[in-house]
C-alpha cells in the first residue's frame, strides 16, 4: 500500500522546521526515522498533507553530559543512544534498553523523539523516561516549554504536543538513584515493562509500568510504601504492587489477556524493585 499524496519539506534549521509546523498545523507531521509514522500512513491509519523531514538538523542528535542532567537530542537514534559512552556510563539501563528496542533496522533509524511522539502503548522508552523523571523540551515559534515525561503521553497515540511544536531534546536529571528496567517481550513487542528508581537521599522513590495500558503509569501505593519503609517486606510489596496494578485499565488483546498482563506487570515491577535493592546493598 502507498500513502496518500503529500508535500515533502526538508528544512535546514530548527527555526525553519517550527515555522513549517506553525504554517501547516494539524496537516503536517515531523519525522526523522519514520519507522512508525510512514507505516501508519501506508496502512491508512494516518494522513498528512505535509511531511517535514528533520534529518538535516544535526543539532537535534547531540548527546551531552550537562553536569546536573544528561541531555539527549530528539533525533538521536536508539542505536546511537545504546552505543554512546556517556549514556552507558551515566544511565546504563537506558543504553541497555535502547540496544534492545524492536530490531536492528528500527534501532538504526528510529529516533527517541519519534518513539515518544508516536506514543505507541507497547513502547518501552516512555515508561523508563517517566520513571527517571525526565523532562521533554518542546519548541515552537513562540519559544520553548518543558513537559515532564510522566505527563507527556495522555493515551494511545496521543500526547500533549501541540501541532505547532517540535520535540527537540530530553533532559534527564542525574541522581544517586539505582535504576532498573525489566520487561517481558512477545516477538518484538513488550507486553509488560516496569522501571524502579530507588535510593536517592531526599528524593521520592519511583515505580512505573508500561506496555500494559494506553500510556505509562505510576504505582502510587508501592512508591508511598517504599518512601516510608525502604526495607518493606516482600509480602507487603507484593500486596501494594497488586493493588496498584488492579487500579489500571489494562489492555486485553491477542497478545495477552488483561488478567495475564496484570500478572506480568506485577512480576516485572517486583523484579525491578528487587534489582534496585540488590544494587543498593553492594
Amino acid at each position: 500500500m502507498y500513502p496518500s499524496p503529500f508535500t515533502y519539506h526538508r528544512p535546514a534549521s530548527v527555526e525553519a522546521a517550527v515555522a513549517l509546523l506553525a504554517e501547516f498545523g494539524d496537516d503536517a507531521a515531523p519525522y526523522a526515522g519514520g519507522t512508525e509514522l510512514l507505516l501508519a500512513m501506508k496502512m491508512g491509519f494516518a494522513q498528512y498533507d505535509h511531511l517535514i523531514d528533520l534529518k538535516r538538523l544535526p543539532t537535534l542528535r547531540t548527546i551531552a553530559n550537562e553536569g546536573e542532567f544528561l541531555s539527549i537530542g530528539a533525533l538521536a537514534t536508539h542505536a546511537e543512544i545504546a552505543a554512546d559512552p556517556t549514556v552507558r556510563d551515566l544511565l546504563p539501563p537506558l543504553a541497555a534498553l535502547c540496544g534492545e528496542v524492536a530490531n536492528p533496522r528500527v534501532r538504526s533509524s528510529g529516533t527517541i523523539g519519534g518513539n515518544l511522539c508516536f506514543a505507541e502503548p507497547r513502547a518501552d522508552p516512555p515508561a523508563l523516561l517517566a520513571g527517571l523523571d525526565a523532562t521533554l523540551i518542546l519548541r515552537s515559534t513562540s519559544g520553548e516549554r518543558a513537559v515532564p515525561a510522566a505527563s507527556f503521553i495522555t493515551g494511545a497515540l496521543e500526547t500533549v504536543r501541540a501541532a505547532d511544536e517540535l520535540l527537540v531534546r530530553i533532559d534527564i536529571l542525574l541522581s544517586e538513584r539505582r535504576v532498573r528496567y525489566e520487561r517481558i517481550v512477545f516477538g518484538h513487542r513488550t507486553v509488560a515493562g516496569a522501571v524502579a528508581a530507588l535510593g536517592a537521599p531526599g528524593q521520592p522513590e519511583r515505580i512505573w509500568v508500561g506496555g500494559v495500558a494506553t500510556c505509562p503509569a505510576p504505582l502510587p501505593l508501592t512508591q508511598s510504601l517504599l518512601d516510608a519503609e525502604p526495607g518493606a517486606a516482600d509480602a507487603r510489596l507484593h500486596d501494594a504492587v497488586t493493588q496498584d496494578i488492579a487500579a489500571l485499565d489494562i489492555a486485553d488483546d491477542e497478545e495477552a489477556s488483561a488478567d495475564y498482563r496484570r500478572h506480568l506487570a506485577a512480576t516485572v515491577a517486583l523484579r525491578a524493585i528487587a534489582g534496585c535493592r540488590e544494587e543498593l546493598q553492594r
